[in-house]
């Protein structure tokens, strides 16, 4: 039985993964921030040292130059030995700061770099004059080799250094914080998200288990109520058999003493009392031919017998239609047979098909209006209307009748329906029903559709294996062939 809500147990499933999913993320993420943090937190450790080596090397540029100013207005040695430890200090200064610069990024990196260039510049002129100061004839000469003006662009680039060192610090502050607060945010949302998701799948797992109870609750309902249906058509059976049996025997008494009335046992029969005891003998007939009917109807519900041998279905058709040929004779009908091959061997019960064709036929016979046509058809069908390609064999009665209202197709086949289509012929409305129970025994089904003309089509369904354990099969219940 398919539960109402079947869904369920998917969007249970899929909550439950986002839930996983959402504890996964609350333990990834804060890691993550917190390797992200600590990258900030390295640069913003990495700028202090930086921006001390920075106020080393300003100092050392100063002194520098006041060496230098010494050394060219007494013109004595001290000053140039105060400038070359100066230069030497700067040199180890600039090896110790420029790895440190390189880690706060190119915002730092590029000044640095303009920085060092104007030092550079500044260097090679002093070393230029210096040099022309040792030369011959320099006794006296006091040249200013400082150049104030590129030297305070030298220092004013040290500062722009030190300034983008404050900067990347205060915005690697910034965001360490907005990081955190980020991480937070993502956090207490993933939280939420669990609990939510935590809550759907509890919620569903409440629904998929009232679903599965009433599920349980309906099929128990149903097996009960199958198994009361199956003991009302034993006992319906049993019923019938009974009946019948009990029924038969003083119908049976009461005809031997109307046959002992029509040949005068007891004396002859006056004009005026021989139709009466003919009456009585037909209506005796037609009592004991609808409780041998009743009684098929019991035995079909029962179970009847089915014997499943291999079987020229072929030979089976032919020799029933030969022997209703005479009764359609009689009748003013044309009764034709066609095959499409010689032989179409079946694993089926001969006997049972033959029950079924002999039905079909008779009706056909009665039914048919005067002159008509009954044709026979045996066929495989590989596809159309077929369940299975070239599983099933067809045997198809075709009449020239009244044919049958789509509307009636379904109520034919239940017990004691007739249709009224004015022939006039008598019947109990129990042989189609027989005959359907006969085919679904035998594994296939018994259906009817329009003819190509006038009339009605009825198609006996036949599963096509010659295995001696054939599987069940289930022949079309609806459509234009299942009515």
């Amino acid at each position: 039985m398919k539960v109402r809500g079947s869904g369920y147990p998917r969007a249970g499933h899929a909550a439950l993964a986002f839930v996983l999913l959402t504890l996964t993320a609350q333990v990834i993420l804060p890691v993550l921030v917190q390797q992200r943090v600590t990258e900030l937190r390295e640069a913003i450790a990495t700028a202090e040292p930086a921006r001390t080596l920075l106020a080393r090397l300003q100092f050392v540029l100063v002194r520098e130059v006041g060496a230098l100013e010494d050394l060219l207005v007494s013109g004595g040695t001290e000053g140039g030995d105060v400038y070359d430890t100066a230069r030497a200090s700067e040199i180890a200064i600039v090896e110790e700061l420029t790895p440190l610069i390189s880690r706060l990024g190119p915002e730092v990196a590029e000044p640095y770099a303009d920085a060092r260039t104007l030092a550079a510049r500044w260097h090679a002129r002093v070393d230029e004059l210096r040099t022309v100061q040792r030369g011959p004839g320099s006794e006296g000469a006091r040249p200013r080799v400082t150049e104030p003006g590129l030297f305070e662009d030298v220092l004013r680039a040290t500062a722009a250094v030190d300034s983008a060192v404050l900067r990347s610090t205060a915005r690697g502050r910034a965001r360490i914080v907005a990081t955190e607060r980020l991480g937070l945010r993502l956090t207490v949302t993933l939280g939420v998200l669990a609990l939510l998701a935590a809550g759907a799948v509890a919620f569903l797992d409440e629904r998929v288990h009232r679903f599965a109870a009433e599920s349980a609750r309906r099929r128990e309902q149903a097996e009960a109520a199958l198994a009361e249906a199956a003991r009302a058509d034993e006992a319906r059976a049993r019923l019938l058999r009974g009946v019948t049996h009990d029924v038969k025997n003083p119908l049976g008494a009461a005809k031997g003493y109307a046959e002992l009335l029509a040949e005068g046992i007891r004396g002859p029969l006056s004009p005026e009392q021989v139709p009466l005891v003919e009456g009585i003998q037909r209506t005796i007939d037609s009592a004991l031919a609808i409780l041998t009917d009743l009684l098929d109807v019991a035995r079909a519900d029962g179970g009847l017998s089915v014997q499943r041998v291999s079987t020229d279905l072929v030979s089976v058709v032919r020799v029933a239609v030969e022997d209703h040929r005479a009764a359609a004779e009689a009748a003013g009908h044309a009764l034709e047979f066609e095959t499409t091959v010689e032989r179409l061997p079946v694993h089926t019960d001969p006997a049972r098909v033959r029950q079924v064709l002999d039905n079909l036929l008779s009706n056909a016979i009665k039914y048919t209006p005067a002159p008509g046509r009954v044709t026979v058809v045996t066929d495989v069908v590989s596809d159309g209307d077929a369940p299975h390609p070239g599983a099933w064999v067809v045997v198809r009665v075709t009449d020239t009748g009244p044919g049958i209202p789509p509307e009636r197709r379904r109520a034919i086949f239940d017990e004691f329906i007739r249709l009224e289509n004015g022939s006039g012929v008598g019947g109990h409305g129990l042989g189609l029903a027989i005959a359907r129970r006969v085919a679904r025994l035998l594994g296939g089904n018994l259906t009817v559709s329009d003819a190509p003309g006038p009339g009605a089509t009825f198609v006996l369904w036949i599963p096509r294996r010659t295995d001696r354990a054939p599987r069940e099969q289930h022949p079309p219940t609806s459509g234009p062939e299942a009515r």
